[in-house]
């Protein structure tokens, strides 16, 4: 009893150990396995970088194109979890949909890059990598652009929070001007007056100590406005006169005549009109000596208004008629029909009822080819609108793809953490072994329960997840394969074989949701198939398996798993019984535009097998054949067409061997896609 005891006690040592080292090299695999995809992972960040990098540069041309590319670079780095270049292609969507004046979908484009770069800058810090100041920089590059975004879908206080984020990152005198002018700018908008003023002032001081006479300009303007809407009209006044004094030195023509129209505006709201008439007059000199047409065409106008207000009619209609020779050179149809406009109001005045007349019906002219000009861009705005909700809708699928994948990682990492447990459980079992025997024993009892549970209920998953796509009799040798290897301590065949089959189990799967699939895909898993089989029975066979070069095998179509059931039953029911060594010859080659496939093999043949069959293997009926036939139906009902399948003996004399000829006719064939 002692010894029969000690001799299970051994063997179950051994077992043990064995499963210890299996487990353990199984996992190595795995590591180096991922070392080889952290190569190939690199060619695909460089194909999401190229992606990304082509969309910036087509963009102004061809903004479609672009949002495509960054959507398929975007698709990549989701389903392969890039966060760095996920988050950069948010980040260029954003850009993408502000440039197009989407504002609310630039935020929210902005905002999923913004999370991405947090959760990698606080998860790299926690690890106390070199990459949180990388990412950290990129973070901060994100937040003024996403600011200026929600300050234009009127999230003010979402955009005031990003600016603040801006300003708190940022070191050089440009940024920090940049940030406390964005902040004063939605300040203001929000009329918290005070933050404004402080913000604005703050950087004039810093624009005022590099004398930087651009920023100095820019700010003296936003002050003016801040004090006009205070209702402090003299020192908007001052603000503006400062920034058009700086402007004119520095020959920035446009914010000079931005200050000149902000002064008449604030006049014609105090009903100055001798002030309006003074600025305007100015305002028009310097613009006549800048050669600035336009803005000239705008001043005569506005000197017109306020002289109509002191009902100087004739002194108008001069500067008005000046103002619309000016716009007829320049071709400015906006002041032209203001112009026209004003001039049919002072006509009128003087009592000139026709030139009033015919000048209205000018302006309504002009308005017209302002209204049809409008319609135009609004039409080509709606395009745009019609693209980017396309694209919108193209993102949507990819982030529930996403989140797909995350489920998919998140099951993955369980697994990974069991495999883990069970090692160092396993290792703490053999070693207890020294310790104890009875301990050993009932642990040893525990893990085996469990394993044979674990087994069990492997067994029927992957039963129950291939069974309509797979031969379950083809499952169940192929596991007993395996078994048997391990039982000769043949792991490396053990595992070579694991490889393969899980290989065609992948693909399997990968097809199954698939009514047809290229023949390329096919012809992958017919190759991993024959090679399965042959390597279970070397010593009965020898196969070839030969594809016409001429066929196009990503364009050809063809039901999945189509072929494997007959190539099994010539493996299984041919091959198999004949005593010498046999030969089984695959071919694919094309008739027309149609794929035909032969099978032929030289083993018992049909008859002798059926003679040589027990009464209950008579009884049964391969499952694939049988589910080819279903399929074959089924395909010819719905998709109008069909697909021929003839089998006959090779010897007919000798009722030896056996031929499957399919044939694929190609017509009304597509994919699910």
């Amino acid at each position: 009893m002692v010894q029969r005891l000690t001799y299970y006690l051994l063997l179950t040592l051994l077992c043990i150990s064995a499963n210890v080292m299996f487990a353990q090299e199984q996992y190595q695999q795995k590591s180096s396995y991922s070392k080889i995809r952290s190569k190939s992972a690199d060619s695909r960040v460089a194909e999401v970088q190229s992606k990304l990098n082509d969309a910036q540069k087509l963009f102004k041309k061809n903004p479609e194109k672009a949002l495509d590319l960054v959507h398929d670079g975007l698709l990549i780095a989701i389903k392969e979890n890039y966060l760095n270049e996920e988050a950069e292609a948010y980040g260029i969507l954003g850009q993408f949909n502000f440039d197009l004046n989407e504002y609310s979908l630039s935020l929210k484009n902005y905002n999923k890059a913004i999370a991405i770069y947090t959760n990698l800058t606080n998860s790299s810090a926690r690890k106390k990598s070199k990459s949180p100041s990388n990412f950290q920089r990129k973070l901060n590059q994100l937040f003024h652009p996403a600011g200026k975004a929600a300050e234009l879908s009127n999230d003010l206080i979402l955009g005031a929070t990003y600016y603040r984020q801006y300003l708190n990152n940022v070191t050089s005198d440009n940024d920090i001007v940049k940030a406390r002018t964005a902040l004063g700018d939605i300040s203001l908008k929000s009329n918290d007056l005070n933050t404004a003023e402080t913000a604005y002032k703050t950087a004039l001081k810093i624009e005022q100590k590099r004398d930087n006479k651009n920023g100095i300009t820019i700010l003296n303007l936003k002050l003016g406005e801040l004090e006009k809407v205070k209702k402090n009209a003299p020192k908007a006044i001052e603000y503006f006169r400062n920034s058009q004094n700086t402007a004119i030195q520095i020959n920035n023509d446009k914010l000079a005549n931005q200050a000149f129209t902000n002064i008449s505006r604030i006049h014609q709201e105090e009903k100055n009109i001798e002030e309006g008439i003074q600025i305007n007059q100015e305002a028009l000199n310097f613009n006549q000596e800048r050669n600035n047409q336009s803005e000239a065409s705008k001043n005569n106008i506005d000197i017109a208004n306020f002289l109509l207000q002191q009902d100087k009619n004739e002194e108008a209609i001069g500067h008005l008629q000046n103002s619309v020779t000016i716009a007829e050179k320049t071709g400015d149809i906006v002041n032209q029909s203001k112009a026209f406009k004003a001039l049919s109001e002072a006509y009128d005045k003087t009592g000139q009822e026709s030139e009033a007349i015919k000048k209205y019906k000018e302006y309504q002219l002009l308005e017209d080819s302002l209204y049809n000009l409008r319609k135009t861009q609004l039409a080509t705005q709606n395009k745009k609108g019609a693209m980017l909700e396309n694209a919108q809708n193209k993102l949507s699928l990819l982030e529930k793809d996403k989140q797909l994948n995350e489920k998919t990682i998140e099951i993955l990492q369980q697994e990974r953490i069991i495999q883990e447990e069970f090692i160092t459980q396993q290792r703490i079992l053999t070693y207890s072994l020294l310790f104890g025997i009875l301990i050993l024993l009932i642990t040893a009892f525990l893990v085996y329960r469990s394993n044979k549970a674990k087994n069990k209920a492997n067994k029927l998953l992957i039963l129950k997840s291939l069974r309509a796509q797979m031969n379950p009799h083809f499952i169940f040798n192929s596991l007993n394969s395996v078994n048997s290897f391990i039982s000769k301590n043949d792991e490396r065949a053990a595992n070579r074989y694991l490889s393969d089959f899980s290989r065609l189990m992948r693909d399997v799967m990968e097809n199954s949701q698939e009514d047809f699939i290229p023949l390329s895909k096919e012809i992958d898993i017919l190759e991993v198939y024959l090679k399965l089989e042959n390597h279970r029975f070397k010593d009965k066979f020898d196969y070839s398996f030969t594809v016409d070069k001429s066929i196009n095998t990503e364009d050809s179509l063809i039901p999945p798993m189509l072929i494997q059931p007959y190539i099994e039953n010539a493996v299984w029911h041919g091959l198999r019984y004949k005593e010498e060594k046999g030969f089984l010859k695959v071919d694919i080659s094309q008739k027309g535009n149609d794929i035909v496939i032969t099978i032929e093999d030289d083993g018992i043949g049909r008859k002798k097998s059926q003679e040589i069959k027990t009464e209950n293997q008579k009884s049964q009926q391969s499952t694939g054949i049988k589910n080819i036939d279903s399929r074959l139906k089924i395909i010819e009902d719905i998709f109008k067409t069909k697909l021929d399948v003839t089998i006959e003996d090779t010897n007919k004399v000798q009722e030896s061997g056996t031929i499957v000829t399919v044939k694929v006719y190609q017509e009304n064939l597509t994919t699910n896609e």
